[in-house]
Order: C-alpha cells, then sequence, then structure tokens
C-alpha cells in the first residue's frame, strides 16, 4: 500500500512539473518560429547571441543530437526525437535568491528525408526571450496596439506593416483562413487553412543566420454584417535590413531575335527556390525543380515575328514568389513613331513650312526692290507685258 501512495505521489509531482514546464512556454515569449531542414554538421544562429549545432542525426529515424551555445559558449546538449522535443530551460535567480526557470528553447522533430545519400531532419525551432540578453531590435506594426501586440484584421483588405510588407487573410471558410504576406508586392509567405492557436511565421535564412521577421498567434477569426475579422495576438516583426536582399530572380532576352527561330531566355537565381517557371505570353515554356543560385537558360518554341511578353517565376515551399517579366522582339517590326519623335517631326516641319515662307517673302522683296528701282517707262512696259500675257491666256 505505501508503494502504491509513494508512486501515486511520484506521478502527481510528475504531472505538476509538466504543467509548470508547459506552462513556461505559455508565458514567455516567442521571438523565432522557424521550420528548416537540417544535416549534420549544420550551425543555426538564432536571435541574442544563441545558436545550435546539429552534431550528428539518426539516418534510422532521423532522431538529432544538437548542442546549445551562447556567445560561443556551449549551455546546453540534448536529442531531438519524434514526439520528444528537446527543450532548453534556463534557472535565473532573483534577488530573493528565488529560482525560476525560463524556456529558451523548444525543437520538435518533424520529418526526415533522404537526399545524396545523407539524412536531412525537418525541425521546428521555437526560441523565447532570455529576460538577462538585451533582446534583438523589433519592429511591431505601425497598425498594430503595441500594448498587447495584437493586430486587426479585415478579411479580405491589405493590411500595411513596415520595411514595405504587407499582410493579408483571405478565403474563410469554417473558422479557418489563408494568410499571405508580401514585401514589395511578391509573395513571400503564404499559409493556407489556418484556424485559432495556430501560428504564422515567415523566417528568412542568409547562410548561417536565421531570423523570423513576422510571426503571429490567430487569436480570434470572427464574422460581422458588415466585414470578417482576424486579430493575430503575440505579433512581432523584425527588421531584415541584416538578411540581405532575400531571394531575386532576374531575366534577360536578346535585344532582337530572327523570326521562326528558337529564343534563347537566360535568368539568373539569387538564393534558392524550390521551383522556376519561364513564361512565354503567360505559357508554360520551362519549369526546373530544386533551383540554386546560378544562372539558367531556357529555350522557346520557333516564334514568329511579333512582341513577345517573358515572364519568370521563383516560387519557395514556404509560398514566397517573386517574379520579373522583360519583353522579346521577334522579326522585322516598324516601330511606330513615339510621342516624342512626333513632336520633333511636326517641329521638323513648321521650320520648313517658316523657311519656305521666309523665302516667299524674301522673293517679294527683291521683286518691289526690283521695280523700285525700274524706271517708270520701264516699269510701264513691264507692267503692259503682264497684262497682255494675261489676256492670252484667258482667251485660250
Amino acid at each position: 500500500m505505501k508503494y502504491i501512495r509513494f508512486a501515486t505521489a511520484v506521478i502527481c509531482v510528475f504531472i505538476i512539473f509538466c504543467g509548470f514546464a508547459s506552462a513556461a512556454e505559455e508565458i514567455e515569449e516567442q521571438i523565432q518560429h522557424a521550420e528548416i531542414t537540417v544535416g549534420a554538421g549544420d550551425s543555426i544562429v538564432l536571435d541574442q547571441g544563441y545558436s545550435i549545432n546539429v552534431i550528428d542525426i539518426n539516418s534510422e529515424n532521423g532522431d538529432l543530437l544538437i548542442e546549445v551555445y551562447v556567445d560561443e559558449k556551449k549551455v546546453e546538449q540534448g536529442i531531438v526525437k519524434e514526439n520528444k522535443p528537446f527543450r532548453y530551460l534556463k534557472t535565473i535567480e532573483d534577488e530573493d535568491d528565488e529560482e525560476t526557470d525560463y524556456l529558451i528553447f523548444n525543437v520538435s522533430l518533424q520529418d526526415t528525408e533522404e537526399k545524396d545519400g545523407e539524412t536531412y531532419s525537418e525541425i521546428i525551432i521555437k526560441q523565447y526571450i532570455d529576460p538577462e540578453i538585451a533582446p534583438d531590435d523589433y519592429l511591431i506594426s505601425e497598425k498594430s496596439d503595441k500594448s498587447n501586440k495584437s493586430l486587426s484584421m479585415i478579411i479580405g483588405k491589405e493590411t500595411e506593416l513596415k520595411e514595405d510588407y504587407t499582410i493579408k487573410a483571405t478565403d474563410l471558410d469554417d473558422k479557418t483562413v489563408t494568410i499571405t504576406l508580401r514585401k514589395n508586392g511578391n509573395i513571400v509567405k503564404m499559409t493556407e487553412d489556418l484556424g485559432e492557436g495556430d501560428v504564422f511565421a515567415y523566417t528568412r535564412k542568409n547562410g548561417d543566420r536565421l531570423r523570423t521577421i513576422f510571426m503571429g498567434e490567430i487569436d480570434t477569426i470572427f464574422e460581422t454584417t458588415d466585414s470578417d475579422h482576424v486579430i493575430l495576438k503575440k505579433v512581432i516583426q523584425k527588421t531584415d535590413k541584416v538578411m540581405g536582399e532575400g531571394l531575386e530572380i532576374k531575366i534577360e532576352v536578346p535585344e532582337k531575335s530572327p523570326a521562326n527561330e528558337k529564343a534563347i531566355i537566360s535568368y539568373t537565381l539569387d538564393g534558392y527556390a524550390d521551383k522556376v517557371e519561364i513564361y512565354v505570353d503567360g505559357n508554360l515554356i520551362d519549369q526546373r525543380k530544386e533551383v540554386y543560385e546560378d544562372t539558367y537558360d531556357a529555350v522557346t518554341d520557333r516564334l514568329s515575328t511579333g512582341e513577345y511578353n517573358i515572364k519568370a517565376k521563383a516560387i519557395t515551399s514556404e509560398g514566397m514568389v517573386v517574379s520579373e517579366s522583360a519583353l522579346l522582339i521577334v522579326g522585322d517590326i516598324a516601330k511606330e513613331e513615339s510621342p516624342g519623335n512626333g513632336a520633333a517631326a511636326i517641329i521638323e516641319k513648321a521650320k520648313n513650312v517658316t523657311s519656305s515662307a521666309s523665302e516667299a517673302v524674301d522673293k517679294i522683296y527683291e521683286t518691289a526692290n526690283t521695280l523700285e528701282k525700274t524706271p517708270a517707262p520701264g516699269a510701264f512696259f513691264a507692267i503692259f507685258i503682264l497684262l497682255g500675257a494675261w489676256v492670252c491666256c484667258r482667251r485660250r
């Protein structure tokens, strides 16, 4: 009986401990939410001087052995298993010598894949603020309530954020929505079927550096007679300036392509894309998957004389879409005079008319001067001859 009571007590203590650990995750402010794929030997640089090194990956189940560093000093080591996340708790002592555990990391295993004989694991990294370290700079949306970091959106309407970002909720269906984040009009992250409690996050990677640029948890989705709304809570937006320009694609077409021949379209990708598509007047002519930073070529079909709109589109698994367009001229096309050229032609014609008029005036003056210099009888004789010629012409 004593053993049963002891076991019961142990279970209760364990449940209470787990409850406190879970509560820590709810109380602390989350500053990173990244879904990434890693391999053995990868290093991930995060906020507040923290980093995570992937020491090894189990090829059979994808389990990871990781180490946590802060300012290049190792502070923790552990294993990430399926259904058993790795949690790094930091114990901080206050002025009254009371100790409090703060959750700093929660790393969970989502999936594994084999590529080129190596095992890669898809993980989610949740980083929470370390109260002993000054936080990195944050940018909160201008339209958010900074006191509780919430953001209210009307479904179907774009909401402006800082640094040329916008966010929009669409496709309300059974209490779920699609959220799309754009930068300068380009889609950088789109997630479908998000419901209350789900986190929408956009994370950028530059080398080993990882930064969650925007993050918010769906608090409420509600409908009114006039409009439908989504409220995000725990919203953060961080500057992306330290992360470089991000994914870009640049397209090059020949200045002029012969008619009835194929044309070569070159495009340069600055970053990684899961897929790149090339279109000619809206028709897909080329598609490449798992595209790394480099320059590539796409070949069109034989094109007849005319103008064609060429578009290159790079797409990532996160829903980011960046594109660029160019005009391809095929064959000899008569160029219409531009407004500038037309104006120049009118001015030139006006100059010609003015010149002719000026010449005519000069001729009149010359004639008048000649008549002035001609003696009166001579002038009379000249007029008489002109009148005679006029009468003869009339009779005919």
